[in-house]
């Protein structure tokens, strides 16, 4: 190689950077010379063909989801949309759920953690189990009815970080929240470890409520690409939990997360609008005193009066302006001009009345006419100060009526509480009774194990005599046995002693 580019002399920069395309950069610079420029022009050929060779061609595109997905992932939408986080999903659509997910299952990216498309805001679409959605208190009981318009979504940041959070309306009307913090921790190309550290709660009545804990749960995603995100809680007893007690225990089961990705679209919608356009002017309050126009003059109020009384006499419109019958005081002079005749040039035309008015009376003219503007103003300013009351007025009222029904919503859950108090109390005492009654009977049984045990005592002491004499009468029996035996056998010698002695008495 170094031989080559030796002998390719005129070649001024052998190496460069490709684009990102990896397009063919020349990398010779061609020399024209009087005598070798057709050398020259050869020599920067070979030199760019040579380094083309090494170039990589770009690689052929892959896409990231398999094609067959796609039509389950749509199917998957439409079954968990509406659902209300798998609350209102019956039994034949959780089973159908569970069926698509499973059969998606089989399309999921092999390393779905070390792909981009984990991070993001996904909101909660399906759960088979509702209750894990938000903590237990926000999805049971009087959960729903407390805190409703519940809204749940989920965000992953990158590198590691997750917030579990559900927007609600305490009591229908109080924005509150409820998030976890916390972090993430793979474990497998497929499987990570969820760490729950910090709760913020807020219900609208004061400030936040803060809490740290340490709960931990194994996650395992089933399928994820550019919309949707399938995830499996699995259950884990050697993982901490220093919230089980409070949630009823651990959970044995896996629960099924079904997650659609918040767009930017979509965040757009759901943001509220404003109330009015930028380019509408603000509607004008209403006007006092014939209108909004400003006050006119009275030459301008004598115009339109004899304008109207000609449109009247010919029928149309007329734009001839004369004086009106009264002239206005402290007038000069007054043109006058005749009332046309129909169809005469001079009706057609346009007269011009000039009115001159005196000073003093335009002085005085200009006086009344500030002294009805200040007038109208201060109307104004009452009426504005009126409604400003009433408005005052009905937002307390409506404030009086928002703290009556809060009021008697808190009654409400307060006999509600009390009347779970009062059942408690009631079973505890029930309890405490079949606590006492088997107590006693509890007693009673001791004591007749201890009579039973007495008795099996007896019964051995009977036993062990009763063996032993039984072994008496054995040896009482063997010994009249020998008895027996030496009786006869004295027997059979006493009889043959007569036998023997017998003949000797006969003879006798």
């Amino acid at each position: 190689m170094q031989s080559l580019l030796q002998r390719r002399t005129p070649c001024t920069n052998a190496f460069a950077t490709a684009a990102s395309g990896h397009r063919p950069i020349r990398v010779c610079k061609r020399v024209v010379h009087a005598q070798n420029g057709k050398a020259s022009r050869r020599t920067a050929v070979e030199c760019h063909a040579f380094f083309n060779f090494f170039t990589p061609k770009p690689a052929a595109s892959i896409p990231l989801v398999d094609p067959r997905a796609k039509p389950l992932v749509e199917r998957l939408i439409g079954l968990t949309s509406g659902t209300d986080a798998g609350a209102k999903a019956s039994p034949s659509q959780k089973e159908e759920i569970a069926a698509v997910i499973t059969e998606l299952s089989r399309y999921c990216l092999k390393n779905p953690l070390k792909s981009d498309l984990l991070f993001g805001e996904w909101k909660v679409l399906f759960s088979s189990k509702p209750a894990a959605v938000g903590g237990g208190p926000l999805r049971s009981g009087a959960g729903p009815a407390v805190f409703p318009g519940q809204s749940a979504k989920q965000i992953l940041e990158a590198p590691n970080k997750i917030v579990n959070s559900v927007e609600y309306k305490t009591l229908g009307f109080l924005p509150g929240f409820s998030r976890q913090n916390g972090t993430i921790e793979p474990i497998s190309a497929d499987t990570f470890i969820l760490n729950l550290t910090d709760l913020e709660v807020s219900t609208g009545f004061g400030g936040p409520i803060k809490k740290t804990f340490d709960i931990k749960r194994r996650i395992k995603i089933l399928y994820l690409d550019d919309e949707i995100r399938v995830a499996q809680f699995l259950p884990d007893e050697a993982l901490p939990d220093t919230e089980a007690d409070e949630n009823g225990g651990r959970s044995s089961e896996d629960v099924v997360f079904v997650f659609q990705r918040i767009t930017e679209e979509e965040e757009a919608e759901d943001a509220p609008a404003d109330d009015s356009d930028g380019d509408e002017e603000a509607p004008k309050p209403a006007p006092f005193f014939g209108g909004g126009r400003k006050l006119e003059s009275a030459a301008t109020v004598a115009e339109r009066q004899v304008r109207q009384q000609l449109k009247e006499q010919r029928g149309g419109s007329a734009k001839l302006a004369v004086a009106p019958a009264k002239p206005p005081a402290g007038s000069a002079k007054l043109l006058a001009v005749p009332a046309p005749r129909p169809g005469t040039q001079r009706g057609r035309r346009q007269a011009v009345e000039e009115v001159v008015e005196d000073p003093r009376e335009r002085r005085r003219r200009e006086q009344e006419e500030e002294r009805a503007r200040k007038a109208a103003e201060a109307e104004a300013k009452a009426v504005e100060a009126k409604a400003a009351r009433e408005r005052a007025e009905a937002e307390r009222q409506a404030e009086r009526e928002k703290q009556a029904g809060i009021k008697e919503l808190l009654a409400k859950l307060a006999n509600e509480i009390k009347e779970r108090q009062a059942e408690a109390r009631d079973a505890l005492k029930e309890l405490k009774d079949v606590e006492k009654s088997t107590a006693s009977g509890l007693k009673e049984s001791q004591g007749a194990r201890a009579l039973l045990e007495e008795a099996e005592g007896d019964v051995k002491s009977i036993s062990t005599q009763l063996e032993s004499a039984a072994a008496t009468k054995k040896e009482a029996e063997k010994a009249a046995n020998e008895a027996k035996e030496q009786v006869v056998a004295a027997e059979k010698v006493l009889r043959a002693r007569i036998a023997a002695a017998y003949p000797a008495l006969t003879r006798k």
